[in-house]
């Protein structure tokens, strides 16, 4: 009996040992920015301007503004939790491609821009980033589509849920940091002791515009539940693609299908309202 006493007391330890420092160390388990910038559009030929804007809490964030001639919308995109802004040019290409503006920054604390990345600063430069559009170069709300990927996607509805763009889309989205964690380290109780919420699901019950929702059919980060909780979060109108791949690569190995779901979507959003395509659940997906 006293032996198993004490396997328990030294598991106990193991384990607030464990949760003590992670949760010190938060931040390192979630934000993993670079501060080399790699490459700018020019490598995919694309035009582009430098920007540098200031956020309410004074951090300056550095960001490319690429635009299209003819574009009906401008794409704000918010990228993921790795890198920088720079190691997404083929996603910008992409866009431009399909003929939309991007305007690409990084976060604070991410490439060329100031400070340290933290959930409210996040918000923050995101609505900084809105403000330069809307303001400084003088976008129409209407004409912009706000964009997220992977811890994007949380950034990105969140910005959705207090303004009114276009429409809002996610790819690669999950729920919120606590159910990741529960996911990650089902064994330790993170899920309540965790201070970075990023909580899509929430967000996305308060947007008010069209929804496009991505997830990768073989995504080995984010669990398939969680875009399927996600999609029936919002209440408007939305269309849904699961696309075969990877988190970080089901763009380039589903090209086509993903392409085709834009296409559709952005299609959609230039209708009058009287003919306007009726895709409210609609699901394209490519084959495995």
């Amino acid at each position: 009996m006293k032996i198993l006493l004490r396997l328990i007391a030294m598991l106990a330890i193991a384990v607030g040992g464990s949760v003590a420092y992670m949760i010190t160390n938060e931040s390192a388990y979630i934000f993993f920015p670079e501060r080399a910038i790699t490459q700018t559009p020019q490598a995919a030929g694309l035009p582009f301007t430098e920007q540098t804007f200031q956020t309410s809490d004074g951090i300056t964030l550095h960001g490319w503004y690429m635009p299209h001639r003819n574009a009906s919308f401008t794409l704000l995109h918010m990228h993921g939790n790795a890198g920088n802004m720079s190691d997404r040019i083929e996603q910008y290409r992409r866009w431009h491609a399909m003929g939309l503006s991007v305007f690409a920054f990084d976060y604070r604390g991410y490439g060329k821009s100031d400070g340290v990345p933290n959930e409210a600063g996040l918000y923050e430069d995101a609505r900084a980033a809105w403000k330069l559009l809307t303001g400084t170069l003088g976008i129409a709300p209407q004409r912009i589509i706000i964009a997220g990927r992977s811890l994007g996607c949380s950034v990105a509805a969140q910005l959705a849920s207090e303004v009114t763009p276009a429409g809002l889309a996610l790819e690669v989205p999950f729920t919120s940091i606590p159910d990741m964690s529960a996911e990650q380290y089902p064994w330790l109780p993170l899920r309540w002791l965790v201070k970075n919420r990023f909580d899509t699901e929430q967000a996305l019950g308060k947007v008010k515009v069209p929804l496009l929702l991505i997830s990768a059919r073989e995504d080995e980060i984010v669990p398939g539940w969680m875009d399927e909780r996600l999609f029936e979060a919002d209440s408007g109108e939305k269309l849904r693609g699961k696309l075969s791949g990877g988190h970080n690569d089901f763009d380039s190995i589903s090209k086509g299908p993903y392409i085709k779901l834009w296409k559709i979507w952005l299609g959609s959003l230039t209708q009058p309202e009287d003919t306007q395509l009726q895709w409210v659940r609609r699901c394209l997906t490519s084959k495995a």
